[in-house]
């Protein structure tokens, strides 16, 4: 339940800021000039896998960056395999899912895999507009279908983790390379950019509702990560993941569960007390590679908690020491059943050979 959510809206995420790059690039009349290169790098910075990029592609550009996004089996956070893996850990518990939600995820695998790079390239507006909607009518038909039980909370944390984290992202990248200098003048190239960042998290309609002033990177960042109110910002989707969390364990404000519970409520009580300024003054950067580590470590505790499977030892404490995990702030976390019945089928194979 819980990756099956969050790889649906990973896809979802990455088929919204490709379809906002190319729109932006139209509005520049920059789509297939050499120089649009530095236009299609920050997409893989957002994603996480520069290294992997590097692998298998010399240079980033409109078709190498849509074909490691899109369609790479090799790259485990394209939209192609992310859907894949939806459907597998779908199918893998098909009977505490309803039957629409088993067709819905049917039906996006379905779109990608009938999707080919010639079509995407000849009209991709369409494509990222079908995956989105499909993201949206999944999420919709669980609400409906679903009972609220601990099923529904895992999808939950499963959504809002993946939100969360991907804000956090596109926060840090864009900032880093659409911060002016301290003296330089705003130029229309630049607001039109800054729009692109609130479109990439769904987020402009909705903040031109709130701020009614002219688009700055402070009121943006404010929006993104502090409001309370907006689904997609960093902490409305902490919130949102912490009662999630809460509800499956009994954890509240004043008492915590497990590692999971803990890191959460700390993450969601220090967003609710930090400012802009506070983001600002401790540097930017620094300030969201943070947020990325703090919610792998999230998701890290999540798995060791509830899907690990381990041979019980005497614990010393009431919570286990928090372990951290490769990679933290960049690579993102891919897990699939198949994976998991691997590792309980090599761990109960252990435990034989030490009887």
């Amino acid at each position: 339940m819980f990756w099956m959510s969050r790889y649906i809206e990973r896809a979802e995420n990455t088929s919204r800021y490709l379809d906002v790059n190319i729109n932006m690039l139209l509005d520049f009349n920059m789509i297939g000039r050499e120089d649009s290169a530095m236009y299609w790098e920050p997409l893989i910075l957002i994603s996480g896998d520069h290294e992997k990029f590097a692998m298998h592609y010399d240079h980033a550009d409109a078709e190498t960056v849509t074909d490691f996004l899109v369609f790479s089996r090799h790259n485990p956070n394209s939209i192609h395999s992310c859907i894949a893996l939806a459907r597998e850990n779908a199918r893998s518990i098909i009977e505490s899912i309803s039957s629409e939600m088993w067709e819905q995820v049917n039906n996006m695998y379905y779109l990608v895999q009938r999707a080919t790079p010639d079509a995407v390239k000849r009209d991709p507006y369409s494509f990222f507009k079908e995956v989105k909607n499909a993201s949206h009518l999944f999420q919709g038909i669980a609400d409906g279908t679903l009972s609220r039980n601990e099923s529904w909370d895992f999808v939950q944390a499963g959504k809002y983790l993946e939100r969360a984290d991907n804000t956090a992202r596109v926060c840090d990248v864009k900032y880093k390379v659409l911060t002016p200098e301290p003296d330089a003048q705003d130029e229309p190239v630049d607001v039109i950019q800054w729009m692109a960042v609130l479109k990439s998290c769904s987020a402009l309609e909705a903040f031109r509702k709130v701020h009614l002033s002219r688009i700055e990177p402070g009121t943006i960042l404010n929006f993104l990560v502090l409001d309370r109110l907006f689904p997609r910002s960093i902490s409305f989707a902490t919130a949102m993941l912490a009662e999630s969390l809460w509800r499956v364990s009994g954890s509240t404000r004043r008492e915590y569960h497990n590692n999971a519970d803990r890191l959460v409520g700390k993450l969601d009580s220090e967003l609710a007390y930090t400012t802009i300024y506070d983001i600002l003054g401790s540097g930017t950067h620094e300030y969201f590679a943070n947020i990325e580590a703090d919610l792998a470590r999230i998701g890290m505790q999540v798995h060791n908690t509830y899907f690990a499977y381990h041979i019980p030892q005497v614990e010393y404490g009431r919570v286990e020491p928090v372990l951290e995990m490769a990679g933290l702030g960049a690579a993102r976390a891919v897990w699939s059943q198949a994976e998991q019945q691997q590792q309980q089928q090599q761990q109960q194979t252990g435990a034989k050979t030490r009887e």
